[in-house]
């Protein structure tokens, strides 16, 4: 692939990661809902274990999300 292409979509890419917006926020939960969108979880902790899920996310170990529940 042409370099100047190449830079191009990782630029592009950088400005769709970093839109945070209420607008962006429904959109991809229409997408998760649609099934076009997977979310690896990798942890869930409750509140209480939350400066357990700081320190898995601290570690930078394996892939996906670290969740605290609220509930």
């Amino acid at each position: 692939m042409d370099s100047g292409v190449e830079e191009g979509l990782v630029n592009r890419a950088r400005i769709i990661r970093s839109q945070r917006s209420a607008w962006r926020l429904k959109e991809l939960a229409d997408l998760y809902e649609q099934g076009r969108l997977k979310i690896h979880i990798r942890q869930v902790s409750p509140l209480e274990r939350s400066a357990d899920a700081y320190r898995a996310v601290e570690l930078g170990h394996g892939r996906g999300k670290v969740v605290i529940n609220v509930d």
